[in-house]
């Protein structure tokens, strides 16, 4: 009996002679980071700069409308000067048509640019969020980081329906974080650096 005993001893030290370096390894804990890519997004610099030009950009679209509209109005002004079946008004009518669908066509045109214009630089921007999120994680030896999506319910419920509210809820990817695993800051001095750079 006390033979078998020193035995089980002598296998179990053996095994912690051998075994704890990789089982240390292999049980240690992944470390975790968090990142909120709306603040991020909205914090980064290049975002600012894009939402200044795109405000400049609306300004030009603005004053461009304004002229066209002008046009269509002073053409529909210059065909009411003529009689309707006579060939001048038939004229000035056919060009106030004309200048109408013109205007119809660029706002068309200007809304679908607009729209591709900000679908490509959103995407763009994520791809940026994500390449600089690799980046602070691997220089920090993260291993896994979160999305920290959390959307605000309201102080007042009344204006909302219970179906809106669960889908407040349901946004939320993440109840509590410690402060310390949040590297949204670091990710948005990344970008800010690499956007610094390029220009």
């Amino acid at each position: 009996m006390l033979f078998r005993r020193s035995l089980s001893i002598f296998a179990v030290a053996v095994l912690a002679a051998v075994v704890p370096a990789g089982l240390a390894s292999a049980q240690a804990a992944p470390t975790v980071g968090v990142v909120n890519p709306a603040k991020v997004f909205n914090d980064m610099q290049e975002t600012l700069d894009l939402k200044q030009k795109l405000q400049g950009e609306r300004g030009a679209i603005e004053n461009e409308e304004k002229a066209r509209v002008k046009d269509v109005e002073d053409a529909r002004a210059a065909a009411r000067l003529f009689n309707p079946g006579t060939e001048e008004f038939k004229k000035k009518n056919q060009d106030f048509m004309r200048k109408a669908i013109e205007l119809q066509t660029w706002r068309e045109l200007t809304k679908a640019d607009l729209a591709r214009q900000q679908k490509t630089q959103m995407k763009d921007l994520f791809t940026k969020i994500e390449s600089a999120t690799k980046e602070v994680a691997v220089a920090k030896k993260i291993d896994l980081v979160l999305v920290d999506q959390r959307a605000d319910l309201p102080e007042d419920l009344e204006p909302l329906t219970v179906d809106q509210i669960r889908a407040l809820i349901n946004q939320r990817t993440i109840l509590h974080t410690d402060s310390k695993l949040d590297i949204s800051g670091e990710v948005i001095a990344v970008l800010n650096a690499q956007y610094k750079n390029r220009k």
